[in-house]
């Protein structure tokens, strides 16, 4: 064994969060979501689970896997959501796939000023 190398720290270390903002888990959040396929075809699934969402990002429940930096088209009338973003992660979970999305074009979600118990909606109360 060398004199360099590391010692084994096993599964006991955690590993460092390195986001850059909170996420928090979604209750009943619905999007259209649109990206271009593995063989280039146009998907398009109208709901779309939201998983979570946060300031900077979004992570949906899809059918079909999203290729990492690609373009992805969100939309969400109700959430008073539209715009698109780029694929940073994309996981098998059972039959779907969890695909993390950063948004972008100046697109932003608004965390609760005040902690509030998850799972939040994706949209605050309508405006008066």
């Amino acid at each position: 064994m060398s004199s360099n190398s590391m010692p084994f720290r096993g599964g006991a270390a955690k590993r460092r969060d390195l986001r850059k903002s909170r996420r928090y888990s979604v209750d009943g959040g619905i999007v259209r979501v649109s990206w271009l396929g593995l063989n280039g075809t146009l998907k398009v699934v109208q709901q779309a689970r939201v998983v979570n969402v946060s300031e900077e990002g979004i992570a949906v429940e899809l059918p079909a896997p999203a290729l990492l930096a690609s373009r992805i088209g969100l939309e969400a009338s109700k959430h008073r959501l539209q715009g698109e973003g780029t694929v940073k992660r994309c996981r098998p979970v059972g039959f779907k796939f969890v695909v993390g999305i950063e948004f972008a074009n100046g697109l932003r979600w608004r965390a609760p000023d005040e902690s509030i118990p998850e799972p939040v909606p994706l949209s605050g109360p309508p405006e008066d």
